[in-house]
């Protein structure tokens, strides 16, 4: 992926993600306010419900005043007043502003009159609600203790509330004694609740409190559900004490929250706009991003790879005339391209001369090498002086014909190592052994037979030579299976020892030695044919064979190789 394409990818998937974020955001407000709206006005709305309630309470009271502080009232209790009737408002008065009845009371708590001003499609007899009353010994206790202003308060029939109000009847100078006791009630019907809802625009019930509720003194007095996006509505609740304060009834109010759909649906709207006008933003940031920035650094990139696939660098990139950072790029790039070039020209002649003394040392180093192994097998092998001055001749004669044969040049190297060392397990031979010119016992001639091993134990040890093990270890091993150590024959046999077989026979034919003359082509192939099947591998013997002979052919017919001229010369 390109930078150019990350960037454009960044840019706009951050833009989309704040503006994704603001949606939220904005969302969650809108969304917090109007939740806390619908909480603010679900309060107010059951507070006007609660105020409706102690505006009926305090009607009450002034309606029971009214008839209580009253002659004619005082008057009947005192049997003055036959034919009484209550003053100033008449029945359908009273029922209309909600009065359910008028009851009077004797001094000792007895009924004397009961006036029913309850509606007819829900009626509420004086006698129900005047047991409800009494029904709560506390309530029969502070009538007895009431004073001149009388007292208020709610009683529960069922699940209605029944709002009293009672004062003591006195004259309408309000002097003593007192006649008796006069009790407004209003009961809250179904019919009213339903007429409050409607006035309010908010729909509520009355539901009295349990014992538990009333038992507890740290009740809330306002409790709003917790709003939630699914339902369109709001739940609270506001609680209603009685004279005592003891929690009474609950009012349970429904009202639809602030519905923000519309508001929210255009302000997805916008925010798809602003998401959209930042996607053109990021287009247009790409336009201007590839005049200024890409197109320069895609020519650098490919002035750059011309001049790698160059043979020669001698070109340079081009500079932009802009004071900006690809500009000051490019400069730097010229100014290693000029850097190296002059470095390269330095370093190609160091380097050849380096390279000079390198492989110089190494041959030298080699040669040393090779010479101080040659000095070491010449100087520690068992045998005369004739036959450890051929031990070279015979190993660079057996590298050669490795050579010829087809083994690779790392052997090589492993084969002459190896044919240097071939007889050093004799070190380990007893020198009687060794040296006996008589027949050997059997004893003497097994322990003879394991001097291959001893070589090649010897040969493991020297880090330089552990590899060149297979000749030492096997060249006494005959092609029939005569041999020893292991009695290996034919192609069981490594091909290195074979070779080296023929080459130590023919060094063995051809070495110089006292009182013995040299011998011709002719008897060195037929010696070496006699040994076919035998002790050599036919195949090896002829190959070598022809090997002598292009040999002679370009030392005019001289039997011996030029390893042999060297060591006569």
């Amino acid at each position: 992926m390109t930078l150019r394409k990350k960037i454009r990818i960044t840019l706009g998937m951050t833009m989309l993600i704040l503006l994704l974020l603001l949606d939220l955001i904005f969302t969650g407000i809108l969304r917090s306010a109007s939740y806390q709206a619908s909480r603010e006005r679900m309060n107010r709305d059951l507070s006007s419900a609660v105020g409706l309630i102690n505006g009926e309470a305090q009607t009450l009271s002034a309606i029971s005043r009214t008839c209580a502080y009253s002659d004619a009232t005082w008057e009947f209790m005192n049997d003055n007043n036959a034919n009484f009737v209550l003053p100033t408002l008449n029945r359908d008065v009273l029922t209309e502003i909600g009065i359910s009845s008028i009851i009077l009371l004797d001094n000792d708590h007895n009924v004397a009159l009961t006036k029913d001003y309850s509606p007819y499609n829900e009626p509420s007899s004086p006698e129900s609600e005047l047991t409800t009353i009494f029904s709560n010994p506390k309530n029969k206790e502070m009538i007895e203790n009431i004073n001149d202003n009388g007292i208020s308060g709610v009683a529960l029939r069922g699940n209605e509330p029944i709002l009293f109000s009672l004062k003591p009847i006195l004259t309408s100078h309000m002097q003593r004694p007192v006649a008796g006791y006069l009790m407004a009630t209003r009961a809250f019907n179904s019919e009213w609740v339903e007429r409050m809802s409607e006035s309010l625009h908010f729909n509520f019930t009355i539901e009295p409190t349990d014992d538990n509720e009333k038992s507890n003194p740290d009740l809330p007095e306002t409790i709003i559900d917790e709003i939630k996006r699914k339902n369109p509505l709001v739940h609270g609740s506001m609680l209603v004490k009685d004279h005592r304060g003891i929690p009474s009834f609950w009012i349970r109010g429904t009202a639809p929250r602030e519905d923000t759909s519309e508001i929210e649906k255009k302000m997805q709207y916008l925010f798809l706009l602003l998401a959209a006008c930042v996607l053109l933003l990021c287009c247009g940031f790409d336009l201007v991003l590839k005049h200024i920035f890409y197109n320069r650094v895609k020519r650098l990139e490919e002035e750059t790879k011309a001049m790698l696939d160059a043979v020669d660098i001698c070109d340079s990139v081009t500079v932009d005339n802009k004071k900006d950072e690809i500009s000051a790029l490019q400069q730097a790039l010229n100014d290693l391209i000029e850097h190296k070039e002059y470095c390269s020209k330095k370093n190609v002649e160091v380097d050849k001369i380096s390279l000079m003394v390198y492989e110089r040392f190494a041959k030298e180093g080699t040669r040393l090498c090779l010479k101080t192994l040659e000095e070491i097998a010449s100087s520690v092998t068992p045998g005369n002086e004739s036959f450890r001055n051929s031990i070279v001749r015979e190993a660079k004669m057996t590298e050669r014909f490795c050579a010829k044969i087809g083994i690779g040049e790392k052997e090589l190297m492993l084969s002459y190592l190896g044919a240097l060392f071939s007889r050093i397990g004799m070190l380990g031979i007893p020198f009687q052994i060794r040296n006996k010119t008589t027949e050997l016992t059997a004893d003497e001639e097994r322990e003879y037979r394991n001097y291959p091993l001893l070589s090649r134990d010897f040969m493991k040890s020297v880090e330089i030579l552990r590899s060149s093990t297979p000749i030492p270890s096997n060249w006494n091993e005959n092609w029939d299976g005569t041999g020893f150590p292991n009695g290996k024959k034919e192609t069981n046999i490594p091909i290195e020892a074979r070779a080296f077989a023929v080459v130590d026979e023919w060094n063995e034919l051809t070495r110089l030695r006292p009182g013995r003359r040299a011998v011709s082509q002719e008897e060195l192939e037929a010696a070496l044919r006699a040994l076919k099947g035998t002790r050599l591998d036919p195949d090896l013997v002829e190959e070598f064979i022809n090997m002598l002979k292009e040999d002679i052919e370009q030392k005019d017919n001289v039997c011996i190789p030029k390893e042999l001229e060297e060591e006569q010369e």
